[in-house]
């Protein structure tokens, strides 16, 4: 782990090219454990540029994304927006951490801003989901307040997931 610690800051629009690249590692590395080959083969660099430049760029107060950066780089990400669902009015996406720095508190930070968003907004529970194999992430979850609700074995894109309530 570098020297310097984490700072957390909302990402802007000029942003997307380093969160993409981000995720894109997570889900190639960090997920490869956890996902079929197939499915990790077809993960699309372009497609994560397209998504996240038009995320950022379309972001309101309602919906933002947090950046971790060690150095000046972008080491980790989370996006708290609207619930994808009644049952839930916030939705948490986009949790990545460079994968050889898990482990080493950056998820915890940016939990802890993704929380305080969640409760400066008012909204009163959260959701997110996770790749059921990930015992990892999933202790992490639990350790942070959130509750497993579903399970979900076909999952997404045909890897299992489960999903996680907060409040």
């Amino acid at each position: 782990m570098p020297e310097e610690s984490p700072t957390i800051r909302i990402a802007t629009p000029d942003d997307y090219e380093s969160v993409a690249q981000l995720i894109f590692r997570s889900h190639t590395i960090s997920f490869a454990p956890f996902a079929s080959e197939e499915w990790v083969s077809t993960r699309d660099l372009e497609a994560y540029r397209s998504r996240w430049q038009e995320t950022l760029a379309n972001a309101g107060a309602d919906d933002t994304t947090y950046v971790a950066l060690i150095d000046g780089e972008i080491v980790g990400s989370v996006r708290v927006a609207p619930g994808g669902s009644t049952e839930f009015d916030a939705q948490l996406t986009g949790m990545h951490v460079e994968p050889d720095l898990t482990g080493h508190g950056v998820g915890g930070l940016l939990m802890a801003r993704a929380l305080e968003f969640i409760s400066e907004r008012g909204f009163e529970g959260g959701e997110l989901g996770v790749i059921a194999g990930n015992t990892g992430a999933r202790r992490f979850y639990e350790a942070h307040g959130w509750t497993l609700v579903r399970e979900m074995p076909n999952g997404i894109e045909g890897v299992p997931v489960v999903n996680y309530k907060l409040g």
